[in-house]
């Protein structure tokens, strides 16, 4: 808020106050107090400010003051007294009075948080997407002996599929010190850029990593600010070509006050102790951790907030760059396995003494608390569970729920929506997921193709899975009922694939941490998403029984594309297939996808293989 804009809130609040006093108070009247405004000097040590910083400011007002500059070092935020023990972030609500702000000048970035907008695409034929976001990237300490910063990077990052029509955000935060990061500066040139802070003569470096990727920086000539950055990629395949562009541009630049005192906060795994962790620590200091495990209890490892793993030493040695979050684990899967429906002493299940505890199903993110360890798990699951004791001890703990899943399904077909709801035993879903092997989710023409038709044919003859299949296209069949007296086949199909076409698009490596993983039906089901192998195979599962069930004559397939994976019908009284695209709901049966039609024309880039 400017301070003109702050001055006229004010008045308008004097004026609202004075028609009150007035309405209750006969003829009397209050005359407004005048609004106070207080005297802003600069203490700059010699640096430079620019002519447009406030003069005066009104408390209550957040003030923006730009940076001031001075050759060799760097600004590091404004301070209240001259000892610069007092950070100023603009907040004047407490302020009365003129006021003197100190700069605070140093030799490194610590402190600075610089804001990058990003945008960009990914070209790989159906899974292309654009890329828009933000990225800030903070310095919180610098290590003389290693030369390097150590940085906390906050990412969002939205993958808007162009040809599939979804869309989703990702947001992680990752820490890392900068010298860390592999890649080579290749070239090295100077040009002038447009920035928030006008045209900038710009050092530029090209860096090349061990993937292929370029990555350029724009940075000022002190190699302090980095004004812009492009990642770029391209490679030839033998079907498509593959082009990834994302260009980041800073939008803002901020000081924070770093800490001097950093916390450690560990969380241990079950069966595990951790010694070392005797906090706070001042910024660089050197800290060792030590595990020591239970009887029947084998050390997994030091993870950070994200789960990568740090080390799987028992002893882990750290240089405090700032508060941290670190994990000691143990290698089970789980810790327990409980039951759903039945109230449960978290204390007691986990052999824990007077402990709160944060609790999340992994799949919904859905975060529950419970302050006495007291807690019912409504659905089966995976949960993890974050417990403090009354001692201060933090515990990590994953447990798996027997129990049922709710899922709900909504689609529209010929303007009508349609829901049904499916109850999936967990225990049933980790049959399914753990039927095959990761090696074993993908195609394998070796064998006439016998093992891609298992991932159909199972959803309707595995004595585990069928049920569910049998009970999805009854309850599929009867709402079709419902809407036409005579279902044709055209009908019916298109109505099959409005529904598989329903659900959320989910890129292997981003969900199952693979790059191809076919999942059978009831995993689709279960996760409500998949990506196009996974879709397609529900399609052809669902159309395979529909047909039983209404004595039809149609074939089913799966149609194997460069890359891509689609559904295939052959109608009654048909010598050709019909293409079913089933990664958006904007192609109905037939509609072949312009990045595939090259290839769905050519016998030579396809396979059909049928399943019925």
């Amino acid at each position: 808020m400017d301070r003109v804009t702050a001055v006229a809130i004010s008045i308008a609040i004097a004026l609202a106050c004075v028609a009150g006093a007035m309405v209750f108070s006969g003829d009397q009247s209050i005359a407004p107090e005048p609004i106070k405004e207080y005297k802003i000097t600069y203490e700059l040590d010699d640096g430079t400010l620019s002519d447009n910083a406030p003069t005066t400011f009104v408390p209550g007002e957040e003030l923006t003051i730009p940076y001031p500059t001075k050759p060799e070092v760097i600004f590091q935020g404004w301070y209240l007294d001259e000892n610069l023990e007092h950070f100023f972030k603009g907040d004047t609500s407490d302020l009365t009075g003129d006021i003197v702000l100190y700069a605070k000048w140093g030799e490194d970035l610590a402190g600075h948080s610089v804001t990058f907008i990003k945008s960009g695409y990914l070209d790989k034929s159906m899974d292309s997407y654009d890329v828009s976001g933000s990225l800030t990237c903070t310095y919180l300490y610098y290590n003389s002996d290693k030369e390097s910063y150590f940085i906390r990077n906050d990412d969002t990052t939205t993958y808007d599929y162009k040809y599939i029509q979804q869309k989703y955000t990702k947001e992680e935060s990752t820490t890392y010190w900068s010298k860390n990061v592999g890649r080579e500066a290749v070239e090295e040139w100077t040009e002038t850029i447009e920035t928030i802070n006008g045209p900038v003569l710009c050092n530029a470096v090209k860096f090349v990593y061990d993937t292929g990727m370029t990555e350029t920086l724009w940075m000022d000539a002190n190699g302090w600010i980095t004004y812009k950055i492009e990642d770029y990629y391209y490679t030839e395949g033998f079907f498509y070509d593959t082009e990834y562009s994302v260009v980041y541009t800073m939008v803002s630049e901020s000081v924070e006050e770093i800490k001097a005192d950093c916390n450690i906060n560990v969380f241990e795994g079950r069966g595990i102790s951790v010694k070392g962790n005797d906090g706070p620590y001042k910024l660089g200091s050197s800290v060792t951790l030590t595990a020591s495990t239970e009887s029947g209890i084998k050390f997994s490892g030091w993870y950070d907030e994200n789960f990568n793993l740090l080390s799987s030493k028992t002893s882990y040695n750290m240089i405090v760059g700032g508060d941290i979050t670190i994990y000691a684990l143990n290698d089970d899967a789980t810790d327990a396995t409980i039951t759903s429906d039945i109230e449960l002493d978290l204390n007691n299940q986990l052999d824990l003494s007077d402990a709160t505890f944060t609790i999340s199903n992994i799949e919904s993110d859905k975060i529950l608390t419970s302050d006495d360890g007291k807690f019912t798990f409504e659905d089966g699951g995976i949960y993890e569970i974050w417990s403090t004791e009354s001692d201060g001890r933090n515990g990590y703990f994953v447990v798996m729920v027997k129990g049922d899943v709710y899922r709900e399904f909504k689609w529209t077909f010929d303007n009508y929506t349609y829901m049904l709801s499916l109850e999936i035993d967990y225990e049933d879903y980790l049959y399914a997921k753990d039927l095959y092997s990761v090696k074993e989710r993908r195609t394998n023409s070796s064998n006439n193709y016998a093992h891609d038709k298992t991932f159909v044919t199972y959803s309707y003859t595995d004595d585990v899975m069928a049920p569910y299949m049998e009970e999805l296209v009854n309850k599929m069949i009867d709402a079709l009922k419902s809407r036409y007296s005579n279902i044709s086949e055209k009908t019916l199909l298109n109505y099959v694939l409005k529904f598989s076409q329903s659900f959320e698009y989910q890129s292997d490596e981003e969900y199952m941490g693979y790059e191809e993983y076919w999942k059978f039906p009831l995993e689709t089901l279960y996760d409500q998403g998949g990506d196009c192998e996974d879709t397609s195979i529900l399609l052809c599962a669902i159309a395979h029984q529909c047909r039983e069930k209404l004595n039809m004559s149609y074939n089913t397939a799966m149609l194997l594309l460069p890359e891509h994976m689609a559904g295939a019908i052959k109608l009654s009284g048909s010598t050709k297939w019909s293409y079913a695209e089933t990664t958006s709901d904007t192609y109905d049966l037939g509609s072949i996808p312009s990045k595939v039609k090259k290839y769905v024309n050519d016998s030579r880039y396809y396979t059909v293989v049928e399943v019925a």
